[in-house]
């Protein structure tokens, strides 16, 4: 196979597009990607699964007179979305979309794969397809499972997120920290059930989670240095079953991202 096109860059985006899937099932992405690979039929090339993380995918790139090993890590998860943009090339999957780029991801992964696959490297490449971005910890998955060892263990890790807000074709980086960390934090406040039309008889539990959303924001205005970036994201909010009867239990689920960082144009 010959260096990738922009058509057949833009044909694999789409394709990709068509077939979402969330994480730790992305079976038929893995299958795509793989089978793309093999029809690469580069000699210097070799794949590895790990039996761990069913959906990940690992390609080796051995080098002409190698120094180091270079990464390069795409994630191929997608988001439980519905996609109503009408285009011809829309998720086939209900309720599931590339709705956060890791369609391109994959795409400038696969482009650069391509081209090393026939322009041979000087240095040795990893590739590293990784599941389970948007959830479940498929990066961590995979090293824990002792996928980057020996000749698979990179000295260096490359990785690419796409910002629409970028003209095309031109990169940003920084010094030091580009992009958040996420923690999640599961909380359920528990109260008292009661009627409505008696309050005083019960313990609002909308009322005091309620009450903390708007206080948890402080943890960035009043506690973050104003140098540095933050969030706190209240991702769910589920309370009561039915309008008349003040709940006892609220949950939530929250990332939070302590010291994300702006992307410097």
């Amino acid at each position: 196979m010959a260096t990738l096109t922009e058509a057949d860059l833009i044909s694999i985006r789409r394709s990709l597009h068509r077939i979402p899937e969330l994480a730790l099932n992305e079976f038929q992405t893995q299958a795509y990607i793989e089978e793309f690979v093999q029809r690469l039929a580069c000699p210097w090339l070799t794949v590895k699964h790990v039996e761990a993380v069913p959906t990940a995918l690992l390609v080796h790139l051995a080098g002409t007179a190698p120094r180091r090993t270079l990464g390069y890590r795409t994630d191929i998860d997608a988001l439980p979305v519905e996609e109503k943009t009408g285009l011809p090339f829309a998720s086939n999957h209900p309720g599931v979309m590339h709705a956060c780029g890791h369609d391109v991801h994959m795409t400038v992964a696969m482009g650069i794969l391509a081209y090393f696959a026939t322009n041979q490297p000087r240095d040795n490449m990893v590739f590293f397809f990784q599941p389970a971005e948007e959830a479940e910890y498929g990066g961590k998955r995979v090293f824990d499972a002792g996928a980057f060892t020996g000749e698979w263990h990179p000295d260096e890790f490359y990785g690419l997120h796409d910002n629409p807000a970028l003209p095309a074709g031109q990169i940003a980086t920084r010094m030091g920290t580009l992009f958040a960390g996420t923690t999640e934090i599961h909380l359920t406040f528990t109260g008292k059930s009661g009627h409505a039309a008696f309050p005083q008889k019960a313990n609002d539990a909308i009322v005091a989670a309620a009450a903390f959303v708007m206080q948890v924001q402080t943890i960035v205005s009043r506690n973050v240095d104003p140098v540095r970036g933050g969030v706190v994201t209240l991702g769910t909010f589920h309370a009561g079953t039915i309008g008349n009867v003040i709940a006892a239990r609220r949950g939530w689920m929250a990332p939070f991202a302590p010291f994300a960082r702006p992307i410097l144009k």
